[in-house]
C-alpha cells in the first residue's frame, strides 16, 4: 500500500529547518553555555592525560577575580601562537553554578579558540584542589603546566603576563 506523502506547512517546515541548523552547530541554542562541561578530580586528571604528547596549560580563573579577567587576553594570545607547535590550553573556571551567566558572557566577549571548563559543583573543593597541585592554596588564577608525556612541570600563581607564559611554555616544547 503506498504511503501518504507528508505534507509540510510554512511553520513546521520553518521549525525543523531551525531544528536542523541548531544540531548542525551553524548557530548555537539561545541558552547554550560556551563551557565544554565540568570537571571534578577525576576527571580533571583526565582531561590533561588525553591531551598527552602536547604541552598543557590549565589555568583556572574566575569571573569576579580581576586578575584573571586582565591576564585572560594573553592566554588566548598564546595559545593562538603555539597551538601548532605542541601547546594545549584549557580553562577551568571556578565560579558558581549560579554564575554561569557572567561565565558565558566572559567567553563570548574573550572568543577563546580552547576549551574552558567549570569546576564541578559539589564534592570536596579540598579534594579538587589536591587533584591539581597539593602545594595549592585556591588562590586565582592559577596555571598549571604539563609536559608531553603529562607530568606536572611547573605551576605560576597569581597573574601572570604573556611572556611569563611564553617563557615557561617554550621551555617545555623544546
Amino acid at each position: 500500500m503506498p504511503r501518504k506523502p507528508v505534507i509540510l506547512t510554512r511553520t513546521t517546515g520553518a521549525a525543523i529547518a531551525a531544528a536542523l541548523i541548531l544540531a548542525s552547530g551553524l548557530i548555537a541554542a539561545p541558552n547554550a553555555s560556551k563551557l565544554a562541561g565540568e570537571l571534578d578530580a577525576g576527571s580533571y586528571s583526565s582531561a590533561v592525560a588525553k591531551q598527552k604528547g602536547q604541552v598543557v596549560l590549565v589555568n583556572f580563573w574566575a569571573t569576579w577575580c580581576v586578575p584573571c579577567r586582565e591576564e585572560y587576553p594573553d592566554l588566548t594570545r598564546l595559545e593562538k601562537a603555539y597551538r601548532g607547535k605542541g601547546l594545549s590550553v584549557f580553562g577551568v573556571s571556578i565560579d558558581s553554578a549560579r554564575d554561569l551567566a557572567a561565565v558565558d558572557k566572559f567567553l563570548a566577549k574573550m572568543k577563546p579558540d580552547f576549551p574552558n571548563y567549570r569546576k564541578a559543583s559539589g564534592g570536596d573543593d579540598q579534594v579538587f584542589i589536591e587533584s591539581v597541585d597539593k602545594d595549592w592554596g585556591g588562590e586565582l588564577p592559577f596555571t598549571v603546566l604539563y609536559t608531553r608525556d603529562g607530568k606536572k612541570a611547573k605551576v605560576l600563581s597569581g597573574q601572570q603576563t604573556y611572556d611569563d607564559f611564553e617563557t615557561a611554555v617554550k621551555a617545555l616544547l623544546r
